[in-house]
């Protein structure tokens, strides 16, 4: 809400004027409703026409947050297309940033809600085989008394589908010219972070260390899936990078990997291409919100762990030129 709030605090002219007649307030809506959560949260702010300084305005919370908030959601089923009315509370949050768009008796609005059913393996209690979206949409309604009834709806995310590697499949290949291809369906918008473990032995403990690669470009789409390839020659490169030459290490060998796909619908799409900030402030392409400002957008996530490269990868590894001085040894 920041970001947005700044709408109203710059222009890309030299001395805006941004005490414009006529000016009334609005609510400031922003939500991003993750499937895989069970708490949801809903930010309510007051936009404010910067009449005064914004370091001056912040300072009383009544010209940033209104003191009457009422607030209704409602999800639509996708089995019945029924609509279900949830309670919403307000809450207080303790732990927040520091911010001069914060007060300390700030509320947010929360509700609880499972969005997703899990489907577990059969006697694996803790291992998800699939998960399925019990709702479709979730409305939003804003009422502050002396305004127009601020509206907004979004869609919900299904959790992305990994089909390569696939559920089952605890090992990987990756070698040269043969790149590890992580495939799945997911909505518009779409990353995927992969971390593996690399472990240290030496004579009296072992030390795990971490590395990650997180991509949001290079994503193609097939017409079926989106997919990423991570080629063996970027493994090298981050460990050569990463790694220091020791002598008193006994080896160093390959942990797990972890695979997790995150995905988002349209409204998310453009929060995240516009969040850091926009040039012509007549344009405003968070906007989601009728009687108001503000964006509510859907995302979910999917995580596959506990992957393993297979012997011949290891093996690979092992003997690679680059990598042989910080011994990486399997066996």
């Amino acid at each position: 809400m920041l970001i947005l709030g700044g709408l109203f605090l710059s222009a890309c002219q030299e001395d805006p004027v941004i005490q414009t007649d006529g000016f009334a307030t609005q609510p400031v809506i922003f939500s991003i409703i993750d499937s895989n959560d069970t708490v949801h949260y809903i930010r309510i702010g007051r936009a404010f026409s910067g009449f005064k300084p914004p370091y001056e305005t912040a300072r009383h919370a009544d010209s940033i947050y209104f003191d009457s908030v009422d607030v209704k959601v409602s999800l639509r089923e996708i089995w019945t297309g029924k609509m279900v009315n949830l309670p919403v509370q307000p809450y207080v949050v303790s732990d927040k940033d520091a911010g001069i768009f914060n007060s300390e008796n700030y509320r947010v609005f929360r509700f609880e809600k499972d969005l997703l059913r899990d489907v577990f393996v059969e006697g694996c209690p803790w291992i998800i085989l699939a998960q399925y979206l019990l709702y479709s949409d979730i409305s939003v309604t804003v009422k502050v008394p002396g305004l127009p009834i601020a509206k907004c709806a979004t869609s919900l995310v299904a959790p992305p589908i990994i089909n390569s590697p696939k559920r089952a499949q605890t090992f990987v290949y990756i070698y040269p010219d043969s790149p590890l291809r992580v495939q799945w369906t997911g909505d518009v918008w779409n990353e995927m972070d992969l971390s593996f473990e690399m472990n240290e032995m030496f004579a009296d403990t072992t030390v795990t260390k971490t590395f990650s690669i997180q991509k949001t470009s290079e994503i193609h789409y097939n017409g079926k899936y989106y997919e990423i390839r991570i080629p063996y020659e970027l493994i090298v490169q981050i460990l050569d990078q990463n790694l220091k030459v020791r002598s008193d290490i006994i080896r160093r060998y390959f942990g797990p990997f972890s695979i997790n796909i995150l995905t988002g619908n349209q409204t998310f799409y453009t929060y995240m291409e516009f969040r850091n900030g926009i040039n012509d402030f007549n344009f405003n392409p968070y906007d989601n919100v009728e009687n108001g400002i503000g964006v509510i957008g859907g995302k979910s996530s999917f995580n596959k762990t506990t992957v393993y490269l297979d012997q011949p990868s290891r093996l690979k590894f092992a003997e690679e030129p680059i990598l042989r001085k910080y011994r990486i040894i399997e066996y």
